[in-house]
């Protein structure tokens, strides 16, 4: 087992070519840490940004943290020894074009077109499908109405599918995105297609919490404005409770409502109910 006999230090130095800002903005988005965590690294006093670690991982940080436009030192947990800077970091970050010095940027990622959203989010777009599909269910109605002329079964049908698809691609790409939020595969959205299953991922999509900070999938989603908070947090709110206060107050009608469910089944799909 190697020996984690040395530690990073950082003082707040600053290589040619960065400046203060994107330093701090890079340190930030490396370490994962806060504003006035990333202020302390720049006070001017010695900071061990990790310890223990081994030489090789502290030759890593050093590389990560140069690349970051930032200088640090390697020393013994005692600070009896320090370590030389590493040759080859020093001379190729002044080789790398200015696109290569975000840390934690791999040339190799694949390109990801569909980045991540909150919980918020996810429940005030979730609304934008019941729209849609509202639009689907009383276009054949209305339609010939509005604009005045009576439409084919064809015509009909193709407009009602056409929206239904787009409803099914925002759904899937609302899925998908809520899924890299929580740092989880795009392809569990094929769980949506098993009954039961299908509820609870979207259940577990709506409350579930993404990863806190940069994840597989990118940076964290933008916190959500005072209209997304509206529509994705106090609307489903005030649903269930005038749901509740309803169900409540017309507690008969309900348990009469439920009794006679079956039977109304019974009626649509044409299967006798057993008395």
């Amino acid at each position: 087992m190697k020996r984690k006999d040395y530690k990073v230090i950082f003082k707040g130095q600053i290589l040619p070519g960065f400046s203060e800002a994107e330093v701090k903005n890079n340190l930030a988005r490396l370490f994962n840490a806060d504003a006035q965590r990333i202020d302390r690294l720049f006070s001017g006093k010695p900071y061990a940004v990790r310890k223990p670690v081994t030489r090789k991982e502290a030759r890593q940080y050093e590389e990560a943290i140069r690349k970051a436009g930032g200088q640090c030192q390697i020393m013994t947990l005692d600070g009896s020894k320090t370590l030389p800077p590493n040759e080859e970091s020093s001379s190729s970050i002044f080789a790398e074009t200015p696109l290569s010095r975000t840390p934690r940027q791999n040339s190799n990622e694949p390109l990801r077109l569909i980045r991540r959203i909150g919980r918020t989010r996810y429940l005030a777009m979730s609304w934008l499908v019941v729209a849609i599909e509202a639009i689907a269910f009383l276009l054949p109605d209305y339609l010939p109405m509005l604009i005045g002329a009576s439409l084919t079964i064809q015509q009909t049908v193709s407009m009602v599918l056409g929206i239904h698809s787009l409803a099914i691609m925002l759904t899937l790409s609302l899925v998908i995105t809520r899924l890299h939020d929580m740092d989880r595969s795009g392809w569990l959205w094929l769980f949506l297609v098993i009954p039961v299953v299908n509820i609870l991922l979207l259940f577990w999509l709506s409350i579930g919490p993404g990863t806190e900070g940069k994840n597989n999938y990118g940076e964290p989603p933008l916190p959500p404005a005072n209209l997304t908070r509206a529509l994705g947090i106090y609307l489903p709110i005030s649903l269930m409770l005038i749901g509740v206060a309803g169900a409540y107050l017309y507690q008969e009608e309900l348990v009469t409502w439920i009794q006679m469910l079956p039977e109304a089944t019974s009626e649509w799909t044409g299967l006798e109910y057993p008395q």
